[in-house]
């Protein structure tokens, strides 16, 4: 599949992408339930043990995978990112304002964080477990992902090393879409797409650590990549008119992927070779299938269409509220698991973990509570007034003037009479429609034309 191309200066491209909706409800129930993988992950204090039933050996299990949330997060990334981009891109001022925003949203609490947790708490005595053999400076660089391999424990804030992943993706990605058309930024993620598991297999062959292979930028950009591409998939069913596509396939999809994953790096391993090399390539086009199937749930509920129960799941409040702050509680909860959670589990069982499967899952809970309360904080606090303050920065193109006098208000229509004149409407459009022509690379699948009476 290949997309139509596009004129970096069209005029009608930026007018067609900027009128799909611009939020997408079961994006945030994604985000969710990808920082709740990631609790799962980071927050297992079960003790492994060989001889555990059955039972203990699946829930120790389900909490490792929890990491695969992260490769979920940077599929999510590069489609939102990359839609957002496609739908601005050409208006004044574009490239400011996505860094305004994306340093609205990042910069503010990652900064207070950063000052909290490296310089107050340290000058009161309370030290994160691990310190950084290299200076802090990485840190605040958002280059951390380069050193944290090489730090004896992944150093205090071992888990930033995502973070810095975007935040350089965010910096680079908009000087490569700038002057590029649709087709382009296909082409583009494609070869990203292949190199990125190239580039692991070349890193583990020249001896670099598992965990470095894991965090460098060009180990991960085939997510991005593949999040990218899906918004150009999306862009490019906007322009052409296409507002549908089997979304349950998609979904049907997406698990076959997933057995595949599991089977390929043997029960979804974080290290080793296999599972670097094809694994985390077959996880990107999991995680890809995943949420092209909830963008077309989106849309098909825009449309009105009734929903599933799995849908329904994504759109609730739960998953939502757990999207809603999901960067606060990413960032705090491995702090709170060091200087708090941990412990105080150290105080109850004497050690840093339990065989107790009832210990761990409280822990978990109460552990994964304090993380969303946090968030729930943060976000009222400092995330959303910081967002607020775009208005202040954000350039404000004034409308064109209109050379046409406005046309005259139609005459109100009861209820019936209306209906009756959209029905009348809608089968003219259906007797007249005509699928446009397109170059046959185009990624959208052909419109049917109306058949002859």
């Amino acid at each position: 599949m290949k997309p139509t191309a596009l004129p970096s200066t069209s005029n009608a491209a930026p007018r067609a992408l900027a009128d799909r909706p611009e939020h997408l409800p079961s994006l945030d129930g994604l985000r969710g339930l990808a920082i709740v993988l990631v609790l799962l992950h980071n927050l297992d204090v079960l003790a492994p043990a060989a001889d555990r039933p059955l039972a203990v050996a699946l829930l120790k299990e389900s909490l490792y995978v929890g990491w695969i949330g992260v490769q979920l997060f940077f599929v999510l990334s590069g489609y939102l990112i990359t839609r957002g981009l496609l739908a601005s891109r050409g208006q004044p001022g574009w490239m400011r304002d996505f860094l305004v925003k994306r340093g609205l949203r990042i910069l503010p609490l990652y900064w207070i964080a950063l000052l909290l947790l490296t310089v107050a708490l340290p000058m009161l005595g309370v030290t994160l477990p691990h310190p950084s053999h290299f200076s802090t400076a990485w840190l605040w660089l958002h280059l951390s992902n380069w050193t944290t391999p090489f730090e004896p424990g992944g150093g205090p804030l071992p888990h930033v090393w995502s973070l810095s992943v975007e935040e350089q993706f965010y910096l680079l990605w908009p000087l490569l879409l700038w002057r590029m058309g649709l087709r382009d930024v296909w082409l583009l993620c494609l070869v990203l797409i292949a190199a990125s598991p190239l580039a692991r297999l070349l890193m583990l062959n020249l001896g670099l650590p598992q965990e470095a292979v894991y965090t460098f930028t060009i180990s991960r950009i085939d997510a991005l990549a593949a999040g990218a591409a899906l918004a150009v998939w999306d862009a490019g069913r906007a322009l052409h008119g296409a507002t549908r596509w089997r979304s349950a396939h998609l979904l049907r999809l997406a698990i076959v992927l997933l057995l595949l994953t599991a089977a390929f790096s043997g029960g979804f391993r974080r290290l080793g070779d296999a599972a670097q090399i094809g694994g985390y390539t077959l996880l990107t086009l999991s995680c890809t299938a995943i949420i092209a199937w909830a963008v077309l749930v989106d849309h098909a509920h825009a449309r009105g269409a009734l929903q599933g129960g799995a849908s329904r799941l994504l759109r609730g409040r739960v998953l939502a509220s757990f999207g809603r702050y999901s960067y606060a509680i990413y960032l705090f909860h491995k702090p709170v698991h060091d200087l708090i959670g941990l412990p105080l589990l150290r105080q109850l069982t004497g050690s840093d973990s339990s065989a107790d499967p009832a210990v761990a899952l409280l822990y978990l809970l109460a552990s994964g509570t304090l993380c969303w309360a946090i968030g729930w904080l943060s976000w009222r606090l400092i995330e959303r007034p910081a967002l607020a303050l775009r208005r202040h920065w954000l350039s404000r193109p004034a409308p064109a003037p209109s050379t046409q006098a406005p046309a005259p208000a139609a005459p109100p229509l009861d209820h019936a009479t209306s209906a009756v004149v959209r029905g009348r409407a809608d089968a003219a459009r259906r007797r007249g429609f005509r699928a446009p022509a397109r170059p046959s690379w185009a990624i959208l699948p052909r419109a049917r034309p109306a058949r002859s009476r």
